[in-house]
């Protein structure tokens, strides 16, 4: 069961991270037993009528027992930068993945260059539904690409394995 909230969180507000994060933190029953909180104060949590707050400790073990990445991507953008979780697994031929992000990455480049330029199929404009969907697109090719970058840097300290 999913965090759905009814009332309307503008995107990027802190009450729309907090349900987010909720989200992928399995919904109001996995939060609820991750902070041992009531049903009503978890929702109070992410609703943006109330003034309750979640604390950093709070969004520290949520994100840490789940896994969940909306908190660290929120910050990061807050700060200037993106937030690219990196995930491993030992039997990727990673020189492969590597190719296919390059290939992706060129052809979604290409295809969003065309999109910003007005022609005759195109307005020149992306609407706010389409810079996320083309965010998230990048988001998991960017990943990729910052996992091999870090292959390749255990690789030149020695570590001949790639970190592996």
């Amino acid at each position: 069961m999913g965090f759905k909230p009814v009332k309307v969180r503008p995107y990027g507000e802190a009450k729309a991270v907090v349900a987010q994060l909720f989200e992928e933190a399995g919904g109001v029953p996995a939060v609820m037993e991750l902070l041992e909180l009531s049903r009503t104060r978890v929702y109070a949590l992410a609703d943006p009528d109330s003034t309750n707050e979640i604390s950093y400790t709070r969004v520290a073990k949520l994100t840490e027992a789940t896994g969940a990445t909306a908190a660290a991507k929120d910050l990061a953008f807050l700060a200037g930068g993106i937030f690219m979780p990196l995930e491993a697994s030992d039997d990727d031929n990673w020189l492969t993945l590597a190719g296919e992000a390059s290939r992706k990455h060129a052809r979604n480049i290409a295809a969003l260059m065309d999109s910003l330029s007005e022609t005759e199929r195109s307005p020149g404009e992306i609407d706010q539904q389409e810079a996320r969907e083309i965010l998230e697109v990048l988001d998991q090719q960017l990943a990729v690409l910052a996992r091999q970058r870090g292959k390749l840097a255990a690789i030149a300290a020695g570590d001949e394995s790639g970190g592996a």
